[in-house]
């Protein structure tokens, strides 16, 4: 893609992702129903430049930042999104937006190469994000891969950033893509699970993960600092949990 959209290419997968549409009602419901969790969003190029210590102010402490997509694509502000996250004393992480049609490795190298992965107490460790196929919002949502693919795809791009970095990425996925397109697979469940479901008052349990780690509870939060709607998450833990995740 010539500009990266996480945003709308989120939009035009979210009917085959999760048939859910969140407003700002059950946003606001999730965020007051777990006052205790962490607050965080995730943003991209489409986002444009986030005053991060406005964030910081208004309540978040963590940031996910889209650096690559595909085997190519890197976003034009991920440098300065990252820095800005960790300049304004925010916990950090950086995702790859998965296209499995293309080789695992090729884009694991891409997305290393891009973030240049440091364990320094503060970054979270790398993001893998499997969605449907944005290309094809109507027909493949799985890329034209079995179940038995898929999950190779995904053991073979986890293991490249695994042997890089030292890290477990954090998997991003939804409950109708993980079933539909693994299979519902427990293969990965020692990796630390982002799930994106909006509208509920809980997130499904999918892939034998116990519980989630990070939950993107509505694609159309209101935070200080951001221009336009952005991605808005949970952490399902407190401060110092969240800075044992990002220590390693």
């Amino acid at each position: 893609m010539n500009v990266h959209k996480r945003l709308s290419v989120f939009l035009a997968s979210s009917a085959l992702l999760c048939g859910l549409a969140a407003g700002n009602g059950a946003a606001h419901a999730a965020v007051d129903a777990s006052a205790k969790q962490v607050l965080g969003i995730d943003v991209s190029n489409h986002n444009g430049p986030v005053d991060f210590k406005a964030v910081k102010k208004d309540g978040r402490d963590f940031a996910f930042v889209l650096a690559t997509d595909g085997s190519s694509f890197r976003s034009e502000l991920f440098d300065r999104q990252y820095r800005g996250a960790s300049k304004a004393g925010m916990f950090r992480g950086a995702y790859h937006f998965a296209r499995p049609d293309s080789s695992a490795t090729k884009q694991a190298n891409h997305f290393l190469k891009t973030v240049n992965y440091r364990n320094d107490g503060k970054s979270l460790p790398p993001v893998l994000d499997m969605e449907a196929n944005p290309a094809d919002p109507h027909g493949s949502t799985c890329y034209g891969l079995n179940h038995k693919q898929m999950k190779a795809w995904i053991k073979d791009f986890l293991g490249k950033v695994k042997k890089t970095t030292k890290r477990d990425a954090i998997i991003y996925t939804s409950p109708v893509f993980w079933r539909e397109c693994t299979g519902n697979s427990k293969a990965f469940k020692d990796n630390p699970l982002w799930i994106a479901q909006w509208g509920v008052g809980k997130p499904d349990k999918i892939g034998g993960w116990p519980d989630y780690t990070f939950w993107q509870y509505s694609e159309s939060g209101h935070v200080d600092g951001v221009k336009r709607k952005v991605d808005v998450n949970r952490f399902n833990g407190g401060v110092a949990k969240l800075g044992k995740l990002a220590q390693g």
